[in-house]
């Protein structure tokens, strides 16, 4: 009877410990996510501040013409 119970305590002492390494990595890959995020909504930002600063206007298009249907 002692060996099956020692069996059942290394179960649930290997199941605690296995779950709490993977809370561990976890943590760490979804705090490495939102630093990653982060830098990208960054680079966004100062991409779209930068187009709309400096917008770009070819100068080889003509005049917008809009034309109505004929009945």
């Amino acid at each position: 009877m002692g060996a099956f119970l020692r069996i059942i305590l290394y179960v649930i002492l290997i199941f605690y410990a296995f779950s709490l390494v993977i809370k561990l990595i976890f943590r760490r890959k979804m705090k490495k996510l939102q630093r990653q995020m982060e830098r990208h909504a960054q680079n966004e930002a100062e991409t779209y501040n930068n187009e709309t600063k400096n917008p770009h206007i070819d100068p080889g298009i003509g005049e917008y013409t809009d034309y109505e249907e004929i009945q």
